[in-house]
C-alpha cells in the first residue's frame, strides 16, 4: 500500500529531471464518502521521478536535504533513492489528506466539493495546500533550480462498488476520453498528463 501524504513535491531539474514520471493515488469509494460527510481521510500516494546519468556527493546531498523537507510538509512513508541502468530513480510513498476543508496546512491534498456543474455530483481534485509555497521557498534555497513544479503526471486509482464516475479528458485503459462516464465495480484508473493538468490538479466527478 503506498503511503504518505504527497507527493509530488521534487522537480529535480539541476540533478537531470524536472517533473515526475509519474504520480499515482489509491482511493475507495469509501474513502471518498467519509470525506465528503466531513471526515478527513488519508489516501495513500507514490510519485516517481527517473533521470540519466549517476549522481555525485554534492547531489545525493541535495536529494538528501529534499527529503528532509518534503518530511516537514508531507506524511512520508518512504523516500527511496536508487541507481538504475541508465541513471538514477527517487521513489517518493506517503499519504494524502482528503476532505471538504478547501484550506490544508499539508503541501498537498485532495479535495471534495459539491459539483456547481454536474447536478448531484461531488468533485474530488488534488490541490496544493497553504505551506506549498513556504515548502518550494525551503527548496530554493538548496538550489534555485529545485523548485518543485506543482502538477505532474498523475493516475488515480479507484476502488468502488456501483460508483457512478465522470473522468474529463483522461485515460482509462489506454484509452483516450473527452469525457468517460460509467460505474466503478471493482477498479478503474484514470490518468492525467500534459496541457491544462500542467497547471490544474488532477480530479474527477461522483456522486
Amino acid at each position: 500500500m503506498l503511503k504518505k501524504t504527497l507527493i509530488l513535491a521534487v522537480s529535480l531539474i539541476a540533478l537531470g529531471a524536472c517533473k515526475a514520471q509519474k504520480v499515482e493515488i489509491s482511493m475507495t469509494e469509501k474513502d471518498l464518502q467519509s470525506a465528503k460527510s466531513g471526515q478527513e481521510e488519508m489516501v495513500s500516494f507514490e510519485a516517481i521521478f527517473s533521470s540519466i546519468g549517476d549522481l555525485d556527493d554534492a547531489q545525493k546531498a541535495q536529494v538528501s536535504a529534499i527529503e528532509d523537507i518534503l518530511d516537514n510538509y508531507i506524511e512520508l512513508d518512504d523516500f527511496e533513492l536508487a541507481t538504475t541502468d541508465m541513471g538514477f530513480e527517487v521513489v517518493i510513498e506517503g499519504q494524502l489528506p482528503i476532505s471538504t476543508d478547501s484550506t490544508n496546512s499539508s503541501a498537498y491534498f485532495l479535495h471534495i466539493s459539491q459539483s456547481d456543474i454536474l447536478k448531484d455530483y461531488s468533485l474530488v481534485q488534488l490541490k496544493t495546500g497553504d505551506s506549498f509555497n513556504k515548502m518550494s521557498t525551503e527548496m530554493n534555497a538548496i538550489n534555485f533550480m529545485l523548485s518543485p513544479d506543482a502538477f505532474h503526471p498523475t493516475t488515480i486509482k479507484l476502488r468502488g462498488e456501483g460508483l457512478e464516475v465522470i473522468a474529463i479528458a483522461a485515460e482509462n485503459n489506454g484509452d483516450a476520453y473527452l469525457m468517460w462516464k460509467g460505474t466503478v465495480n471493482g477498479r478503474e484508473s484514470f490518468k492525467y498528463d500534459g496541457g491544462i493538468f500542467d497547471k490544474t490538479g488532477a480530479g474527477l466527478f461522483f456522486k
